[in-house]
């Protein structure tokens, strides 16, 4: 990861809010946005249609081709809770299930005495079965803590489900000739891929100042630190950090992503782009498909290039196609 990118993260992304420092976070990131970006297109009525209209469709995570995508990842054992009684604790749970149930608006408060969840339940569980006559405790304390880690793994996905159906990702490339992106992307290099201006965008234009690096790693990144002190301010930006994470198998796509949190209801819609300076074309398309692409990027004036193999290698580069 380079330099610049780990300071954007401290600024935009920190787990502290106190930390955050979002104008330069995007000073930063703006200097770095890619002159081009790239989408990889098919020949189909609906990427054809999407292209005579400058529109792209951005989709909850969801809805991508990798089902690990924006996953959350944490350890509710390490969530702060109250050094509380079990009588205490019965009381506030039922306290919060009658305010939930009410409609309230509950929040758990911070705690004056904190401890970790998984400590708490240990120390609570020792605390009953130190009084009760129980044969086997320890066989039963084993039983409550496997439970209590099932629990917690179906909460965390549980969790991370309904997170990646809350935020919207449109995906673009830096690069024009990469040939897996072509044969995963394009049809096995029969499509197209849209080429956008994203150095002419002016600074505050929503399309640059949304767009970001993904950052590629060896790791899944732990969101406890966002999550972990209930009643406390947290950073509400981890959420796109999440969606912007993404294995390092797949730093070869040089993504980077237009991401908003907009909620499931509003999650897939199409997002008004700038009118591409160049549509190339796959070095395999087919004549029918390049004649369709010739006749709309001439009536629009935009410039049209083809992917050829450079001669006695395996690259591949966009060469200028004529028009007429």
């Amino acid at each position: 990861m380079e330099l610049w990118q780990k300071q954007l993260i401290r600024a935009l992304f920190h787990y502290s809010p106190e930390h955050m420092d979002i104008e330069r976070a995007f000073l930063v990131k703006h200097s770095h946005v890619p002159a081009r970006l790239y989408k990889y297109r098919q020949f189909t009525e609906y990427h054809l249609d999407a292209l005579k209209k400058d529109v792209l469709w951005l989709s909850s995570p969801d809805r991508l081709n990798d089902p690990y995508e924006a996953q959350v990842s944490f350890d509710v054992d390490r969530f702060k809770v109250e050094d509380q009684s079990v009588d205490h604790f019965l009381t506030e749970a039922r306290r919060a299930r009658h305010a939930i149930e009410a409609g309230e608006d509950w929040r758990p408060t911070e705690p004056s005495r904190p401890i970790n969840a998984g400590d708490w339940r240990r120390q609570t569980v020792s605390t009953i079965l130190q009084s009760s006559d129980l044969p086997e405790k320890e066989a039963f304390a084993s039983i409550v803590e496997e439970w209590s880690k099932e629990q917690a793994q179906a909460h965390v996905r549980s969790m991370s489900q309904q997170f990646r159906k809350g935020f919207s990702v449109l995906s673009l490339s830096a690069t024009a000739n990469n040939k897996l992106l072509w044969a995963h992307y394009s049809n096995s290099h029969k499509g197209f891929a849209i080429e956008y201006d994203f150095a002419s965008l002016p600074y505050g234009d929503l399309r640059s100042r949304l767009c970001f690096p993904v950052f590629y790693t060896k790791k899944l990144r732990d969101a406890t630190r966002y999550l972990a002190k209930p009643g406390k301010p947290f950073n509400n930006l981890f959420g796109q950090y999440m969606c912007l994470v993404k294995q390092d198998d797949w730093a070869y796509e040089k993504e980077w992503r237009i991401v908003q949190a907009i909620g499931p209801e509003h999650a897939n819609f199409e997002m008004r782009m700038p009118k591409p300076t160049a549509v190339i074309l796959g070095s395999q398309v087919s004549p029918s498909d390049e004649e369709t692409m010739r006749q709309l990027c001439k009536e629009r004036s935009v410039t049209l290039k083809r992917m050829v193999q450079k001669p006695g290698t395996f690259q591949l580069e966009p060469v200028q196609a004529a028009l007429d």
